[in-house]
């Protein structure tokens, strides 16, 4: 398994994340964070595994930190879904619906 599929959320997520982020430090300090929340979906994806199981979420999810951010996702037999990528200040039981 490689592949991750990114929720409507999560899209919002990353744009939300990109004006604050170049607001408050700039385009490229945005843009190496941004990478960054990539290459960890990526691998997260190669190994779904690395992540610590969410189930006080939800049943089959699952979590991963990067940076100031956690990113929650599902594994599927042949991808991952990211659900959202939230600030560690957020509630996550507050903002993740499915």
């Amino acid at each position: 398994m490689s592949k991750y599929i990114l929720s409507t959320e999560t899209q919002n997520s990353l744009k939300e994340i990109q004006i604050y982020s170049t607001k408050k430090f700039g385009k490229e300090r945005t843009r190496q964070y941004l990478t960054n929340i990539r290459n960890r979906m990526e691998a997260l994806a190669k190994n779904p595994s690395r992540g610590i199981v969410r189930e006080d979420l939800k049943v089959g999810y699952h979590s991963d930190f990067i940076g100031t951010h956690t990113i929650y996702y599902k594994i599927q037999s042949t991808h991952i879904d990211i659900i959202d990528v939230l600030h560690q200040s957020m509630d996550p039981s507050k903002h993740i619906t499915d």
